[in-house]
């Protein structure tokens, strides 16, 4: 067992280093006039081009009503398209717009920019530290079964 301080500190440690880019991706929200879930959908559509809303609501937990109306905002935003599935006319797919990547691009492509300013102030040997404990921390989650919604976490 790690001491508790110890765990602790990597815990307080590992989640300002997660907000780090907090800012950088707020503004480009903002200048995007995009809310937190809008663009969670779209980086779901982007995993899952053709994804139906049903299984959008699944995915960010909310009802289906809720998902239309988000992505009617993004439709109307030239960010989503809907299309009819042509195996199943009552399905309808929601695909990003050229557009739609773009404005993930940016929202990466800043965050990124600035990952690498903080990155170059590091010496060789702090970065080559830091790449070491992510691929452990990252080794670990693999190794942990991450349960369903409220259940324990098991190894």
């Amino acid at each position: 067992m790690h001491d508790p301080e110890i765990l602790d500190k990597a815990m307080d440690l590992y989640l300002r280093a997660g907000s780090i880019i907090d800012p950088i991706r707020v503004r480009t929200w903002k200048e995007l006039e995009l809310t937190v879930t809008q663009l969670r959908v779209l980086f779901l559509l982007r995993e899952a081009p053709g994804m139906p809303a049903g299984i959008l609501a699944e995915d960010l937990r909310v009802t289906p009503p809720t998902v239309t109306g988000l992505v009617d905002r993004l439709v109307r935003m030239g960010l989503v398209r809907r299309e009819e599935d042509p195996k199943d006319r009552r399905l309808v797919r929601n695909v990003l717009t050229e557009r739609g990547k773009e404005a993930l691009g940016e929202v990466e492509r800043e965050g990124r920019a600035l990952l690498t300013q903080l990155f170059e102030r590091l010496s060789a040997a702090q970065l080559s530290r830091l790449v070491d404990s992510l691929e452990a921390l990252v080794a670990a989650a693999d190794e942990v079964s991450f349960p369903e919604e409220g259940g324990p976490l098991t190894p």
